[in-house]
């Protein structure tokens, strides 16, 4: 049977090619059996037929002739690649169990996140009781051949982010000598140490929205600032005129100094360590708005964070985990609470089953 053709594909610039392909490959409308049609300064990702354009997807839709697209060989998925490389190191260490492999290689995780260099896989991975006996019965570790069927230089272990005030990471290493991260996200650059800092890929689409606004002339207070999730897209993509970052973690602080002084935004930003019930009030009346962006909940920051709007009012962007089924009463209810009026709702991801992050968009006359 003939194999159509793509209907369309998204044109883009190619400084934005491979973030939006990611985005596409991950919300499934990448059409992965075409190659991408290479133009002077853009290229055109094939979109599957059925494909609905997910939040920050930048880029034009075209269409172009069935003459110019071609066919993509056969590739190998990362995951069949991890289990031909645990196979191959089950083999070579423990020969003979053949059917104790396969129960081994059953357990093996199947999404990971990517840090740059880094992958930090769940931190279920390689903790059955199976796999404890293993790895406790051979000196070698599959690491090394892990990490190049992920095509990693550096290997580590998610873990639960932690309850504290700041919110740390927990992350271990398996293979590399540090966490220290420096990536590229949408053309911006982060710096942190990912077995210290967290840093959730799941909130890529809303960092991606915070640095499309245009912000020029525009001052704004982050009062949970971190690494610089929204702070840096805004003072970089969003062009800001200033962000005072409030955080009460100085390691993140130092680390969104760092962030900042590599994307040289640095004179554009003033950081305010400590705990922001202490230092959101030396900021009322600044803001022409302000990002709210602590889960599960920031509602402790909101007096403060009305209060630190200009008297001609301004914006706020509200994140909380919500029940699906509260989502538009909980929109209502916060917006008559704080006195103003919903610009837009955004559910960012799921936090846990029928919990969404979402956040609102609220304008205070």
């Amino acid at each position: 049977m003939e194999v159509r053709s793509p209907a369309s594909g998204l044109r883009v610039a190619l400084a934005d090619a491979e973030q939006q392909r990611a985005l596409l490959e991950r919300t499934g409308c990448l059409d992965r059996a075409w190659r991408p049609v290479v133009e002077e300064a853009h290229l055109v990702w094939p979109l599957r037929n059925e494909a609905v354009l997910p939040e920050g997807t930048v880029g034009e839709q075209v269409h172009l002739p069935s003459e110019r697209w071609t066919k993509a060989p056969p590739s190998v998925e990362p995951y069949p690649r991890l289990r031909m490389a645990v196979r191959a190191w089950l083999e070579r260490e423990h020969p003979g169990d053949r059917e104790g492999h396969e129960a081994l290689l059953d357990e093996l995780p199947q999404r990971w996140e990517r840090l740059g260099d880094l992958v930090l896989l769940p931190a279920s991975s390689f903790a059955s009781t199976a796999w404890e006996r293993m790895l406790a019965a051979n000196p070698s570790r599959p690491w090394v051949a892990v990490a190049a069927a992920l095509k990693a230089e550096r290997l580590g272990l998610q873990n639960v982010v932690s309850g504290d005030d700041i919110r740390s990471s927990g992350a271990s290493l398996l293979l590399g000598e540090h966490g220290e991260i420096d990536m590229l996200d949408h053309g911006v650059r982060f710096r942190f140490d990912a077995t210290r800092q967290m840093f959730s890929s799941g909130n890529v689409t809303e960092r991606h929205r915070m640095g499309a606004f245009d912000l020029r002339g525009e001052t704004v207070v982050d009062a949970f600032s971190g690494i610089g999730y929204y702070t840096l897209p805004m003072l970089v993509r969003g062009r800001a005129s200033h962000v005072h970052a409030c955080d009460i973690n100085p390691e993140a602080a130092a680390w969104l100094l760092k962030g900042a002084q590599a994307n040289g935004v640095d004179d554009r930003l003033t950081q305010h360590v400590g705990d922001n019930r202490e230092t959101l009030p030396s900021l009322h009346g600044q803001a022409d708005r302000v990002v709210l962006g602590l889960l599960p909940s920031s509602e402790h920051a909101w007096e403060d964070a009305v209060r630190c709007l200009k008297p001609s009012g301004g914006w706020l962007h509200v994140h909380m985990n919500v029940k699906e089924e509260r989502i538009e009463a909980w929109a209502e209810e916060t917006a008559a609470k704080l006195g103003g009026a919903v610009g837009h709702l955004e559910r960012v991801k799921w936090y846990a089953p029928r919990i969404r992050h979402v956040v609102l968009d609220l304008h205070i006359s």
